[in-house]
């Protein structure tokens, strides 16, 4: 009677673990669909009201400054740097089986997300806002029929000589264009070193690639404070690529959705591969 009685407290005991499990891992996934639809808010607003965000900012002041160097951090090399710090950074925070799980599934899913989004690019084919907008000006020297079958130090060429023809002589930073835009030269400097297309927006695959796939192992290791900063940069990205003239909002949105689909097969390979590893 002892023994059974053992016997049942410690199922019951099992059970109840595996309760609080089910519902650790609920909460996980509705937290992954609230940072989701918190990153994918802003493009569709944006959408839904045929609203643009450029050129709206003034682009040579502090706040474009920091928008710059923001996106930066999802710009190549720059990008593998972010990755590295952040797989440093998370080490500390979190639990070393999920760590090591996070970092799989990441480098597995910025892959994916890498060669996904040059495939895409050369196949929908669309234009830049920027380019569309300087396009636009009087005599200039960026003509869409033509500039995207130029190959990219041509196209860099044109947009640098844009620029020059609208600059301001006493102030280069401002631009003799209509609307009037005050541009910075780092983010000018930008403008002609991304001359491919817009969408799907590759600062934003990658970044929300990483946002969703670490945040369902920091969510998993307790780690609130560091999955909120990851939560923030990745919001911070795709806002940027808009406010910079990069992409437009159906760049980001779509970009978002394809990077919640990756994330998710990543999270379920990785985890499927973990587990037959362990079995063994």
């Amino acid at each position: 009677m002892l023994k059974k009685a053992r016997h049942v407290r410690l199922s019951a005991k099992l059970l109840q673990d595996q309760e609080v499990d089910v519902v650790t891992q609920y909460q996980v996934y509705l937290r992954l669909i609230l940072i989701w639809l918190g990153l994918a808010l802003l493009p569709s607003v944006l959408l839904l009201t045929d609203q643009q965000v450029f050129p709206w900012l003034d682009l040579s002041h502090w706040p474009a400054t920091l928008l710059y160097y923001l996106t930066s951090t999802g710009t190549s090399p720059y990008a593998i740097v972010t990755v590295l710090v952040f797989w440093a950074l998370s080490f500390k925070f979190m639990n070393k089986v999920h760590w090591q799980k996070m970092v799989l599934a990441t480098l597995f899913g910025l892959t994916v997300s890498f060669t996904l989004n040059h495939g895409l690019k050369s196949h929908f084919e669309e234009p830049r806002p920027n380019f569309t907008w300087l396009s636009q000006q009087a005599d200039s020297p960026i003509d869409l029929a033509t500039f995207y079958q130029q190959k990219s130090k041509e196209r860099r060429a044109d947009v640098k000589a844009a620029l020059h023809q609208y600059q301001d002589e006493s102030n280069p930073q401002q631009l003799h264009t209509v609307p009037p835009m005050n541009v910075s030269k780092s983010l000018q400097h930008h403008w002609a070193h991304e001359v491919g297309y817009a969408f799907p927006s590759g600062h934003t695959i990658f970044a929300i690639t990483l946002v969703l796939t670490a945040s369902y192992f920091l969510l998993l290791s307790g780690a609130t404070s560091l999955n909120i900063i990851v939560f923030l940069w990745g919001l911070g990205m795709g806002t940027s690529r808009m406010l910079l003239g990069m992409h437009w909002p159906q760049d980001v949105l779509a970009s978002t959705c394809l990077a919640a689909i990756i994330s998710a097969f990543s999270i379920v390979i990785i985890e499927k591969v973990w587990g037959r590893f362990q079995a063994k």
